[in-house]
């Protein structure tokens, strides 16, 4: 699930260079939601490929101060505006990618943001690179967020969170913990999962569950492939279980059926925790899920809970932000759906103009172009404060 965030359509190209034009002037007027159609202008200047748009930018706007720091222990890039702060903060985790942080898009993106005068953190999370989401990742994520609520130059000592696909799930637990109560100001979050199990029946059979009902949704197999690495971290430390995560850790990414292998040949020599969790994980019939679910250990089951922010959904007071295509390769739109019932300040905008986590806007579809809009204005004024 590598996140990119390129913007594309030469169409669009008219729309922010306007914007920039009369930026000035509608700042001066101080009307609702002017000032964070600046900033957006300028965040999304950094991903459009068009150099006048972007010099142009460059010369209205302070260069970002860019620094590689290690922060509660993550290594991490800090985007810091050119002006004096303190500045509103901005957590950013992004998806499972081998970069990391070192996505050049993402780096883009920060820098984007800092221009737009947030302070923004990127980390490498412990395992997210490697598609292994823990309850280790999770702490990191919350330690990350308030060793920068910490800095003297961020406002108010708050931070927001922006989040795509695994690194909006993180965003989501991690604003749900009570060492960050008062803390948040916003969780942004594109295509996350919020509910593991039914990720782990969607991602192992093929069948999304919609009350009573199965229904097929075909995902992409790397989405498999991260539910066993998930899976096999949180079984209990042994010389077995190192095994069998070096040997989920070794498949490629991009193999078309990464669990081919633990199908045709079981790791011989597992604990007993650990045979259920390799029969769930290659099973494909979706009428015997639940019951190879139940036979999970029951601290596994709680674990898998514990990685579910629709679980705690109702701690989540800061506004929430979510965004989703239609249709999501990853994780169905349902996901989002669930949760935005359930959190008190949530709200889902449902639109084709991302594609996973790209965002794709595009002037024939306006309503949609539209939508993404507001998302991305709502998103930047809850993060400024």
């Amino acid at each position: 699930m590598v996140v990119a965030l390129p913007f594309n359509g030469m169409r669009l190209r008219w729309i922010p260079l306007a914007l920039l034009a009369l930026a000035p002037f509608l700042a001066l007027a101080l009307r609702p939601g002017v000032e964070a159609q600046v900033r957006a202008v300028i965040v999304l200047s950094t991903t459009l490929r068009t150099p006048l748009l972007s010099w142009t930018v460059r010369q209205l706007t302070d260069e970002p101060r860019i620094e590689e720091v290690e922060i509660a222990g993550s290594p991490a890039t800090l985007a810091r505006p050119g002006s004096n702060g303190p500045w509103p903060a901005i957590v950013f985790v992004n998806g499972a990618t081998p970069l990391g942080r070192r996505e050049p898009e993402v780096q883009d993106l920060a820098r984007g943001l800092a221009r737009a005068g947030y302070l923004v953190l990127v980390p490498d999370l412990s395992g997210l690179k490697e598609g292994e989401l823990s309850e280790r990742t999770v702490e990191a994520t919350v330690a990350a967020a308030r060793a920068l609520a910490a800095r003297p130059d961020v406002l108010a000592g708050r931070v927001g969170f922006v989040g795509v696909s695994l690194g909006g799930t993180l965003a989501l637990l991690a604003a749900e913990s009570p060492r960050l109560a008062g803390q948040i100001s916003l969780v942004a979050a594109i295509a996350p999962y919020t509910d593991l199990k039914e990720v782990i029946r969607l991602a192992t059979t093929g069948y999304r569950r919609e009350g009573s009902l199965l229904i097929r949704y075909p995902t992409d197999p790397y989405v498999g492939l991260v539910v066993a690495r998930s899976l096999a971290a949180a079984l209990t430390p042994s010389a077995a279980q190192r095994a069998l995560v070096a040997r989920l850790a070794a498949i490629d990414d991009d193999d078309p059926d990464p669990l081919a292998g633990l199908r045709a040949s079981a790791p011989s020599g597992l604990p007993p925790e650990a045979e259920p969790v390799v029969a769930l994980v290659a099973n494909r019939d979706p009428r015997r899920f639940d019951e190879l679910y139940a036979a999970l250990p029951a601290g596994l089951r709680s674990t898998i809970a514990r990685l579910s922010p629709l679980a705690r959904a109702r701690l989540l007071q800061a506004p929430v932000e979510l965004a989703s295509p239609p249709r999501d390769k990853y994780f169905p739109v349902s996901q989002s759906r669930a949760l935005a019932a359930a959190a008190p300040n949530a709200r889902l905008t449902v639109t084709q103009a991302f594609a996973h986590v790209i965002p794709k806007p595009s002037l024939a579809h306006p309503v949609q172009l539209a939508r993404f809009d507001g998302w991305v204005l709502r998103s930047l004024r809850d993060a400024a404060g």
